[in-house]
């Protein structure tokens, strides 16, 4: 998933008309796309903490919507534990690394030549985890979320000769996004998209069945399926699609992600591989597997707060059928 990229075109769109046509800010984000990329050819690598400075402050000041959204979310995960002065600044700390994200893969698209050179500077922490999984014969499911570098990922494991495959989703700009993916496999990663839900699942098996790695993103909440589990002491429904991929396959779920230190991606970090105590029956094991996933997911957050995304309406209560669309979810401040 690009989506920080494709979410700027969102905030094009919110910029502009709010019912302007998904058609244009596809065009739009496609242009932003194209002039990136020239300009990037330019720009030294360490120059994108000054860019990823400026446009995430102004993205900041000027996209009220996000900015509270951010704030009000922050204040559920560390309410408790920090100040309202240390919440905003976490806040527009969250929003430079927001923009970073998008900066950094559009720059190593841009340099394609000098790529595989500065993606090698990042160290790799626990790859022996991953070499055992690997030596299991079942695939790895690579437990992700929108933290850190996180689009670099699969770039830094298929330089060490790694096959990584990832699900796209194409969102609201389908061109955009097929623009994306073509990039995606010139730094080494496999995506394919699942629009179609009945090839995404096929696609997913056979990653598994060859022994590959296929990367999952489980950090969003989920209306429709999701699980509640414990998230920051509030209970969010999760994607369980890493849970039931790894009880149907018995392929282990490894979770890893791309942390910055100093602005810029300096380590890649694969934690042991998530695992139970006991024969629960399968429904039971997919909820214990997303609670203990999301539980590594948010131990990590916690580390390095300022790397995620908080822009997602995390704990939002699911559709209800039978109640009024409204009534069912949670009033936003």
């Amino acid at each position: 998933m690009w989506f920080l990229i494709i979410s700027w075109g969102g905030f094009l769109k919110s910029l502009t008309i709010k019912k302007i046509k998904d058609g244009l800010g596809d065009w739009v984000g496609n242009l932003f796309l194209t002039c990136s990329i020239v300009a990037f050819r330019f720009i030294p690598f360490k120059g994108l903490r000054l860019f990823g400075k400026i446009m995430g402050r102004a993205a900041f000041y000027l996209i009220g919507k996000y900015r509270h959204r951010v704030r009000d979310n922050l204040l559920i995960g560390f309410g408790k534990e920090k100040t309202l002065d240390e919440i905003q600044k976490l806040a527009k700390d969250v929003f430079y690394h927001f923009t970073l994200t998008p900066l950094e893969t559009l720059y190593f698209v841009a340099n394609a030549h000098k790529a595989e050179t500065l993606i090698q500077s990042i160290t790799i922490e626990g790859k022996r985890y991953l070499d055992e999984a690997l030596a299991k014969g079942k695939g790895v499911i690579g437990l992700g979320a929108h933290l850190g570098s996180f689009t670099l990922l699969g770039t830094r494991l298929a330089i060490e000769g790694y096959p990584f495959n990832i699900v796209i989703n194409e969102g609201s700009f389908p061109n955009l996004s097929k623009r994306l993916a073509r990039y995606q496999k010139i730094l080494g990663q496999k995506p394919f998209s699942p629009k179609r839900n009945i090839s995404m699942v096929k696609n997913s098996l056979n990653c598994l069945r060859q022994n590959e790695i296929l990367y999952l993103i489980a950090d969003e909440q989920q209306r429709r399926g999701g699980i509640p589990v414990p998230f920051f002491g509030q209970v969010a429904y999760t994607p369980p699609g890493p849970a039931i991929f790894s009880v149907k396959t018995g392929a282990p779920i490894l979770p890893m992600f791309i942390l910055r230190e100093g602005g810029l991606p300096m380590k890649l970090v694969i934690y042991p591989p998530v695992e139970l105590e006991g024969s629960p029956d399968q429904k039971e094991e997919v909820e214990q597997l997303t609670a203990q996933f999301t539980k590594v997911i948010e131990e990590t957050i916690r580390k390095y707060p300022e790397q995620w995304a908080w822009l997602n309406r995390r704990w939002k209560l699911p559709y209800r059928p039978g109640k009024g669309y409204l009534d069912s979810f949670k009033k936003e401040g």
